[in-house]
């Protein structure tokens, strides 16, 4: 007859410290993990809204960079770690939702050992080629890769990087045979389209479209279903007839340890929300050409496992593996 009073006691232990944990929270250091390399991509949006937390919360955020296994061991890091609000992983799109389907063997599941809180940012895709390539629009490039089947070279950042599976799928949906080129990182790819070594390639907006702007790269479209704010004379790949279902995003997310109290998510995510409405985060994001988010935290989970179930069936069908 003792066990059952026993379990309720420790139920409501543990209830009692989530409470307290959510009241106080955060009341010391905070870590925001970023499982990339500083200086590109994630790290500098991670930078801008940990300052802004910080002066928020009167605490510390501190940003450490832990990079490798494409976002992989950052984001296991954080899975790790102590669900008490203190470590908080700003992800890609890779560690959370792409990286299941290819790897095979990973040191945390996503899907149980992280929660999804909200999207930071979203940031579309520009597909870009060398001025000297015989195609100046998506219809053009489609009529192209018909006739020259694998003849077309794609770059990407790495095997199964968004950038891979954003030209996978356009293979598919145009019904066309095109040749991967995978690099070590995203400069490297920039620099050989930029010598006209490959032919086309998805790179980030605050990637390639400088170099659209000197004329170095010509736009061919935006991965987005509409133009971007950012490049509205740009238009979207899903314009062109037969790509209407194109549409690849990159985003970024902020996600923590599953068993993380639930008050402390709500108070995560509506604090991220409002610092992403400030003037000068938005300015400083849609000058990169990203778009701010900040949406609830059902909404984020519904997108997240809708995208799971997008690149699950995108990496099936170009059997794409480690």
């Amino acid at each position: 007859m003792k066990l059952p009073h026993i379990l309720l006691g420790a139920a409501l232990l543990i209830a009692g410290i989530s409470t307290s944990i959510a009241q106080t929270w955060p009341d010391k250091p905070v870590k925001l993990i970023v499982p990339y390399p500083a200086g590109g991509g994630v790290d500098p949006v991670a930078r801008l809204l940990g300052q802004k937390l910080a002066e928020r919360w009167k605490v510390p955020v501190l940003v450490e960079n832990k990079p490798g296994a494409s976002g992989s061991i950052g984001a296991g890091y954080v899975a790790q770690s102590p669900a008490d609000g203190n470590t908080i992983l700003m992800s890609a799109t890779a560690e959370v939702v792409i990286n299941q389907f290819i790897m095979k063997k990973m040191a945390y599941n996503p899907e149980t050992d992280l929660r999804p809180v909200t999207q930071a940012i979203r940031l579309p895709f520009i597909l870009v080629t060398h001025p000297s390539r015989p195609y100046s629009n998506m219809t053009e490039l489609v009529a192209y890769a018909r006739k020259n089947p694998g003849k077309v070279t794609y770059a990407s950042s790495g095997n199964g990087t968004p950038q891979h599976l954003a030209g996978a799928l356009l293979e598919q949906l145009a019904g066309v045979k095109m040749t991967h080129v995978p690099y070590k990182g995203v400069a490297p790819a920039v620099s050989d389209l930029l010598a006209g070594h490959v032919d086309i390639g998805f790179a980030g907006l605050p990637t390639g479209l400088p170099h659209v702007q000197a004329g170095k790269l010509r736009a061919l479209g935006v991965s987005s279903r509409t133009s971007s704010p950012a490049a509205p004379q740009v238009p979207p790949v899903a314009a062109a007839p037969g790509l209407e279902k194109f549409e690849l995003i990159q985003w970024f997310g902020v996600f923590v340890p599953r068993a993380t109290p639930d008050t402390v998510v709500v108070r995560l995510q509506k604090d991220m929300a409002d610092v992403l409405k400030m003037a000068d985060v938005k300015e400083a994001l849609e000058k990169q050409g990203a778009q701010p988010s900040g949406i609830p935290t059902a909404e984020f989970e519904a997108l997240v496992k809708s995208e799971r179930q997008k690149f699950a069936s995108i990496v099936k069908s170009a059997n794409i593996t480690e």
